[in-house]
């Protein structure tokens, strides 16, 4: 076999087994109006999702398929009926895109794990959401942004316009360049810190309450005080251990003033902290 061959054969082992790692695929999607705002549109079920804002006037979309974890291969291992046979990975990549009056859905399948890098122009709103497997990363993008991640965590990175995110099982990071006026935000989570850096000129009534976590600030946060009265604390009728028993709650919020008020932002947190930061 000459020198020739033989690099052609190397290549194409290199190539097979690239194959049986990974599968990736990139795709460009023109839009209706070029340099005009527009909305991205995604949830998947497994994988990360990562946006950045560039000077494109296109849509581009890089989806790479993991190999399955670790527990799916055992239980294929664990299978007696399976036994002495080699389990050939599932590498197949699918999904999909697709483009009207500049508002672009992305579609993928629920098999497997699947990490998108997508970039976008500048001016360009999300509405993008992941369950397992995965973060969420959004930079340098304008717009506006409703993020949701249910096991992973959330990262905006120097992100203009208004943002309402939610996270179940990890933190939620945002740095703003800039705030839409009059826009209301919201932030939530269950088991992780909301850390937010704002524009310290921003305007805003603020909202917050951490069960069990602390809240921070270096905003000069002006206290309002509250109205509420015993008479208006929530209560629920219902069946319990003690029969049709009446259940009063009383929630308490911490809510003032920045730089003289204006819309509200809401930070809601259980088992995590609450950082309110100016830049």
């Amino acid at each position: 076999m000459n020198t020739k061959n033989i690099k052609l054969v190397l290549v194409s082992m290199l190539f097979l087994l690239t194959m049986n790692i990974i599968a990736q695929e990139t795709v460009r999607v023109p839009l209706t109006t070029p340099g005009k705002p527009g909305v991205l549109k995604m949830g998947i079920i497994n994988g990360s999702i990562t946006v950045k804002g560039t000077s494109s006037k296109e849509v581009i979309i890089k989806g790479t398929k993991k190999e399955g974890d670790i527990r799916h291969g055992s239980r294929h291992k664990r299978k007696s009926s399976k036994k002495g046979l080699k389990r050939i990975s599932n590498t197949s990549l699918e999904f999909s895109a697709e483009e009207f009056d500049n508002i672009v859905r992305v579609n993928s399948s629920p098999q497997g794990t699947t990490d998108f890098e997508i970039q976008v122009p500048r001016n360009f709103s999300l509405k993008i959401s992941t369950i397992n497997r995965g973060f969420i990363l959004v930079e340098n993008v304008n717009g506006s942004m409703d993020i949701s991640n249910v096991n992973g965590k959330i990262t905006l990175k120097d992100v203009s316009g208004s943002v309402s995110a939610d996270a179940l099982n990890k933190d939620i990071v945002v740095n703003f360049l800039k705030v839409t006026p009059n826009t209301a935000m919201a932030f939530s989570s269950l088991n992780g810190d909301i850390d937010v850096t704002f524009p310290k000129k921003i305007k805003a009534d603020i909202k917050v309450k951490s069960d069990r976590g602390e809240i921070y600030t270096d905003f000069d946060l002006k206290a309002k005080p509250s109205k509420a009265k015993p008479s208006k604390a929530k209560v629920t009728k219902g069946n319990s251990k003690r029969g049709n028993a009446y259940r009063v709650k009383v929630e308490k919020w911490i809510k003032g003033s920045i730089n003289g008020g204006g819309p509200e932002f809401l930070f809601k947190n259980f088992n995590g902290d609450v950082i309110i930061r100016s830049k």
